[in-house]
């Protein structure tokens, strides 16, 4: 994914195995730690359109939105549980500080398939 990197806070402020969120320019972004790796998705449910994956439940890499139970996994960004899929945010940690790489306009999304 080419785009922008944009620096969005400090490592240490995203806990392991507990959501954060973050609102930078028009993206909504739930990072999470799992193992030591931080990942950063969509923080809005395909299923309502409700920004609350940030506050959902962690289990082997999916994080399940609180409203309505469905699971997608942090590093594909598809369903485990439900239908559709959230974006995935390129991540990386430099400095101790976090990064993510924001798409360009018009550009396709990390999990569609037909790229």
């Amino acid at each position: 994914m080419s785009g922008r990197t944009v620096r969005i806070g400090r490592a240490g402020d995203v806990e392991e195995g507990r959501g954060t969120r973050v609102r930078l320019e028009d993206h909504d972004i739930a990072l999470w730690r799992v193992q030591g790796r931080v990942h950063a998705i969509a923080n809005t449910c395909p299923h309502q359109h409700v920004s609350a994956l940030h506050s959902g439940t962690l289990e082997d890499r999916c994080v399940t939105c609180p409203m309505h139970g469905w699971s997608f996994s942090l590093e594909t960004g598809l369903a485990e549980l439900g239908n559709g899929c959230v974006r995935v945010y390129p991540v990386r940690e430099e400095n101790g500080w976090v990064e993510v790489t924001l798409p360009t306009d018009g550009e396709q999304s990390s999990w569609d398939l037909t790229q």
